[in-house]
């Protein structure tokens, strides 16, 4: 399946405010983490949706020989940590699926791969969640949705 370059373009002005907006939630999130490793784990992913904009926006730019000027980007105050990490790995998952249908649509080898990095990383944030929700003694899954493999 191919994708239409006007779609493209609409796709990128979406992605570039979401990616603006997550990276504005990982900053709150890192001003509320309980520990130093929390916050500087929360940083990085702030910094990484700040590059995938950067890099949606310069592609926005190529395909468009316009600059993407992005509206407001504030996330929502957060009022629970804990279930806003929970919440974020699911979002981080759709993202990965989103960008990895956006990299099988593209022939362009360069915006191939900024949907492949951009991909890789959210994979790696929704993988590395779990590690702050363990640290501040937290599971991912409450105790009603675990089944044993002996209740299989």
């Amino acid at each position: 399946m191919s994708i239409s370059k006007s779609e493209l373009i609409c796709d990128l002005r979406n992605y570039i405010q979401d990616e603006l907006k997550d990276s504005y939630y990982y900053q709150e999130l890192a001003r509320m983490a309980p520990t130093r490793r929390a916050q500087e784990i929360l940083m990085e992913f702030s910094r990484d949706e700040k590059r995938h904009a950067e890099r949606f926006m310069d592609a926005y730019c190529r395909l468009t020989g316009k600059k993407y000027q992005p509206g407001p980007a504030r996330p929502s105050s957060i009022c629970d940590y804990e279930q806003s990490l929970k919440e974020r790995i699911m979002e981080e998952t759709n993202a990965y699926e989103e960008y990895g249908r956006k990299y099988q649509d593209l022939c362009d080898p360069c915006l191939r791969r900024m949907f492949w990095d951009a991909r890789t990383d959210e994979a790696q944030h929704a993988m590395r969640i779990p590690i702050l929700l363990h640290e501040m003694g937290a599971d991912c899954y409450p105790e009603k949705e675990r089944c044993s493999i002996t209740g299989v």
